[in-house]
């Protein structure tokens, strides 16, 4: 009984004095006009941890707020290239949404010749994404059977 009580508040109190920390794990795009004969863009979007991301609903969205027009998603490199619908004008913003707080928008680039660097036009939220954690889930599971064999019926003997 005094073990399980021990393994008990052992388990609890890791829960309270666990540190954390707090990183930003925004999501980062790039948008460049293709070099050929189509009038195509080519989008690339990654996380902040440098992981791609894949399978990313891209929409444009008119200056009004009005609804946006789906233009696909990324793939597994985190890459789309498309085409803008003839009622897009340089006022519409491409939306990047890779999930819950996850969303970038970016600028169209000028019609204009493209330059030699992508245009980087990013402004992305970053959102929280706690780290350190890795100890909870077991001492955790420690506490709630301490917790559990002490409050457990015992027979009369």
């Amino acid at each position: 009984m005094k073990r399980l009580l021990v393994s008990g508040l052992i388990g609890l109190a890791s829960l309270v004095l666990v540190p954390s920390q707090a990183r930003a794990h925004a999501i980062e795009s790039s948008l460049e006009r293709l070099t050929s004969l189509t009038d195509s863009l080519q989008l690339e979007s990654q996380f902040s941890s440098g992981l791609p991301a894949s399978d990313a609903t891209v929409r444009i969205v008119p200056p009004d707020g009005g609804p946006g027009i789906e233009l696909g998603r990324t793939d597994a490199s985190g890459r789309i290239v498309f085409t803008l619908p003839p009622q897009a004008s340089r006022l519409w913003e491409v939306q990047v949404d890779a999930g819950p707080g996850h969303r970038d928008y970016l600028e169209l680039p000028e019609a204009t010749p493209p330059s030699p660097a992508p245009a980087r036009v990013s402004r992305s939220h970053s959102y929280p994404q706690v780290e350190g954690w890795a100890l909870v889930p077991p001492l955790g599971v420690l506490a709630v059977a301490g917790l559990a064999g002490m409050l457990r019926p015992r027979r009369p003997s």
